[in-house]
């Protein structure tokens, strides 16, 4: 009786320890996150950054729409940049009180301006999951002389409030249309939308510059 005692206490023992161990485990995983959000935060302080933590997910759309934590109360509006490890997520919309929605660039409809970083050629980003079932991105109304496989896509930062020169992708393939507004290239999205948890919303607002007094 007495070795099956201290049987089950030394069991119920290593069972805690495991336990502790993968708190522990996961601890660091959160700590590390937290030190790469942090990093980002600061080197973007300019844009007035605000971490929020992903609360929710559409049914119907599982990886390219999902709610955060932040809404208006924390200063958050729609058409905010949303981005993780310093790359474009996507934006906001129905933005509440309390929380927001994320609709993500991979979705079909999303429109973002972006740019060859490159050739400074510029276009319209928009997403295929909605399209063709698969979370890449294809980019619109470019010039005769297509981007190279590889070349990166950012923000043009037209349009919609957003940062200019936010990564969004990297160009994977071209494709040449009849005419030029079936012409397009496959950007392959720098984000994995399948593993996003924390992310960061730019409460970026340009400023207006003064116009220049003419006599004319």
């Amino acid at each position: 009786s007495n070795l099956e005692y201290e049987y089950n206490r030394v069991k119920a023992e290593n069972e805690q320890l495991i336990y502790d161990a993968m708190l522990v485990d996961e601890l660091k995983t959160k700590l590390a996150v937290y030190e790469d959000l942090y990093d980002e935060m600061s080197a973007n302080e300019a844009m007035n950054p605000v971490m929020c933590t992903v609360i929710g997910r559409d049914s119907n759309n599982y990886f390219s729409v999902f709610d955060i934590n932040k809404g208006s109360n924390d200063g958050i509006e729609d058409y905010m940049a949303v981005t993780m490890s310093g790359a474009l997520v996507g934006y906001t919309y129905k933005v509440t009180a309390n929380s927001s929605k994320v609709l993500s660039i991979i979705d079909s409809q999303a429109s973002i301006a972006g740019l060859i970083e490159s050739s400074r050629d510029q276009g319209m980003v928009r997403g295929t999951l909605g399209v063709d079932g698969q979370p890449m991105c294809r980019m619109y109304y470019l010039p005769n002389n297509l981007p190279r496989p590889g070349d990166t896509v950012v923000t043009s930062g037209v349009s919609m409030s957003f940062p200019k020169g936010i990564p969004i992708g990297t160009v994977r393939e071209s494709t040449r249309g009849m005419d030029a507004n079936k012409q397009y290239i496959v950007v392959e999205p720098i984000v994995d939308f399948q593993h996003i948890e924390y992310v960061i919303v730019l409460r970026y607002k340009p400023n207006a510059e003064e116009v220049e007094q003419r006599a004319d």
